[in-house]
């Protein structure tokens, strides 16, 4: 089974839903990926190497290739998919608008708004990735290395998240820009303590059209 493909990308194509299309040349063989459009926008441009860590979706009229910019996105999507009615698409939807990160947070602390905020959840599904993954949530953060935040420190942050939100949306942003935007502060270790660090970085990262 696939776990990565390291290639030339050929094309970006987005769809203007939540899953996009990424074409990589590997030895020749060109690779139809499906990702989040955050993957998309920070993977690479045509002509660059990339390496993209895949999941295979088996179906059987279909084969899909799933593909994520790191591993830990990559084994959360597959843990997505052991919650009851989840699949690909919206594992895929999940990883791509909150992150691995939020969604550890967001489970562990049964946010269930959090959760929602990803395309295609509403309240039922978030109510069940919560009852079906928060002790798999806390595993996983483990392994990682990760420390779960207390319930004080992660209401603070979740805080901090919707205010930031709010304001970005407010000032024209649409969803899609403001969760990659946040998704990008995640990555880069912005400090989710206080809203004026956070609103900065993602200000000044869609002021410059870095998503786009």
């Amino acid at each position: 089974m696939l776990a990565y493909l390291k290639g030339e990308i050929i094309a970006k194509e987005m769809s203007g839903g939540p899953v996009d299309r990424l074409v990589i040349d590997v030895g020749g063989v060109g690779f139809e990926v499906a990702v989040a459009h955050s993957t998309l926008m920070t993977v690479g441009q045509p002509g660059d190497q990339a390496t993209v860590h895949v999941s295979v979706a088996i179906r059987e009229t279909e084969w899909t290739i799933f593909g994520f910019a790191r591993h830990d996105e990559r084994q959360m999507f597959t843990l997505l998919q052991s919650v009851t009615g989840i699949g690909p698409r919206l594992a895929l939807a999940l990883v791509g608008t909150l992150g691995v990160d939020t969604l550890v947070e967001a489970v562990t602390s049964e946010n269930q708004k959090m959760i929602s905020q990803a395309p295609g959840v509403g309240a039922k599904v978030a109510q069940r990735i919560i009852l079906e993954l928060k002790t798999k949530m806390e595993v996983f953060a483990a392994a990682r290395g990760k420390s779960i935040a207390s319930p004080a420190q992660t209401k603070g942050q979740h805080a901090v998240i919707e205010e930031v939100t709010d304001i970005l949306s407010h000032y024209g942003y649409t969803p899609t820009e403001v969760q990659s935007a946040l998704k990008e502060a995640e990555k880069a270790g912005v400090p989710r303590d206080t809203a004026e660090e956070l609103l900065r970085f993602t200000l000044k990262l869609l002021g410059a059209g870095a998503l786009k």
